[in-house]
């Protein structure tokens, strides 16, 4: 079940999208009257909000709507982890799964996923587009006492809304390397590019509540007018 004032974060986050707010959000009171809740948890919502570089807090002012530098359509929010599906309404992220099985984890991902070597494992690689434009090529591993079932129908749709919806799975902290990568052979020949090419990749842990990890993956991006979008909170003064 979705928290309550995750559901009103959500809900801010679409009037914001929809543009039913423009440049300021309702004063804390009229929220806790909007949504019937109480101002713990109208501040909750807006902390997530706030994390995830929507809006700014000016002390004495109110909350004001963060206006983005870069056009939204090719806009990816790495705070949100809705990945590829938030870039556009208009045109759903489809994806072509080259390789699925279960396996051991094997070395190299047990370290990643701070388990066993022989505990099972997810291993999906597939190319995803937006239309007929190819968004990226993505390997991804997922740890199956967490995620206990997917299948090629499953990973050929978006993974983390079926994982959230079915497995009540939250994904709170995570760990984001961006890097400029250059496609190997198997790669190239896979999407139709050249060897050596150069993309942006991201290779990120997921992790549970309880900072367990439980999803590793490396995507590599094709969008040449792709942009990413961290808000950062410095605390280290």
């Amino acid at each position: 079940m979705v928290l309550k004032y995750k559901e009103i974060a959500q809900d801010i986050a679409h009037k914001i999208a929809n543009e039913a707010f423009q440049d300021k959000l309702p004063s804390e009171s009229e929220l806790m009257n909007m949504y019937v809740v109480s101002r713990n948890t109208v501040r909750n919502a807006i902390d997530v909000l706030y994390d995830q570089g929507l809006i700014s807090r000016i002390q004495g002012s109110g909350y004001f709507i963060n206006q983005p530098l870069h056009n939204e359509d090719n806009l990816m929010n790495l705070a949100n982890k809705v990945g590829m599906n938030a870039l556009t309404n208009e045109k759903p992220v489809t994806s072509k799964v080259l390789d699925f099985e279960s396996r051991p984890a094997g070395r190299e991902i047990a370290k990643f996923l701070r388990c066993d070597p022989d505990e099972t494992i997810y291993y999906v690689r597939r190319l995803r587009w937006s239309k007929d434009n190819l968004l990226s090529l993505e390997e991804a591993y997922y740890l199956r006492k967490v995620v206990p079932y997917l299948n090629e129908k499953i990973c050929s749709q978006s993974i983390f809304a079926f994982i959230m919806d079915n497995y009540n799975i939250e994904i709170v902290n995570a760990d984001e390397y961006v890097k400029i990568h250059h496609l190997t052979q198997k790669e190239a020949t896979e999407c139709g590019r050249a060897v050596n090419e150069s993309t942006l990749q991201i290779e990120e842990i997921n992790y549970l509540k309880n900072e367990r990890p439980f999803n590793y993956s490396k995507t590599a991006y094709f969008q040449d007018d792709l942009t990413l979008y961290y808000h950062i909170s410095n605390h280290l003064h």
